[in-house]
Formats: C-alpha cells, sequence, structure tokens
C-alpha cells in the first residue's frame, strides 16, 4: 500500500500579485478601478504575446479588419476577414 502525503498549502505568485493588485486598487473609485484593471489586463496581453514570439510560439491578434497569426520569424499570415471590425463595445466595468 503506498502511503498519501499531504502537499504542504502555499500561495501561487499568481495569487499573491493578485492580492497585492486589489489592495493597490482598494482605494479607487469604481470607474477608476475598471480603467486600472483594464490597463492591467493589456499590460499581460502583450507581455504575454511578446513572451510567446521570444519563445517561438506564434500568436493570433487583430490587424486592422483581418485576424492574423504572427509567427517569431516574422511571417504573418492571414486567418480572415473581418466586416465589422471596429465596432464599438458598450461601457465595461470590472470589479474585483
Amino acid at each position: 500500500m503506498s502511503k498519501i502525503t499531504k502537499v504542504p498549502k502555499t500561495h501561487s505568485e499568481f495569487e499573491q500579485v493578485g492580492t497585492s493588485a486589489h489592495r493597490c486598487i482598494s482605494g479607487l473609485s469604481h470607474s477608476e478601478q475598471s480603467r486600472h484593471i483594464e490597463e492591467m489586463a493589456r499590460n499581460a496581453t502583450m507581455h504575454a504575446a511578446r513572451d510567446a514570439l521570444k519563445n517561438g510560439r506564434a500568436i493570433t491578434i487583430q490587424q486592422g479588419n483581418a485576424i492574423v497569426r504572427k509567427f517569431p520569424d516574422g511571417r504573418v499570415e492571414k486567418i480572415k476577414t473581418l466586416e465589422n471590425a471596429f465596432v464599438v463595445p458598450k461601457k465595461r466595468v470590472y470589479k474585483i
């Protein structure tokens, strides 16, 4: 019979970042919080795309009115052309 050992509970790096981000924006108004969360999400997305390309992975993004796949070697492959690429979405409010 094998022994079952308990893994000690530790906080991940992501949980710590989320907690510090929550403390950082807790004193802001709802609209300021929403703008701050939107900015953090945009920065995280840019970093993830840059890291993916740096590590040899292709990324899929919207470029103008097209969906394209960008490859680390600089190639760009058009996947689809969008008819309504610049529809303005309703105002969104993000809350933590």
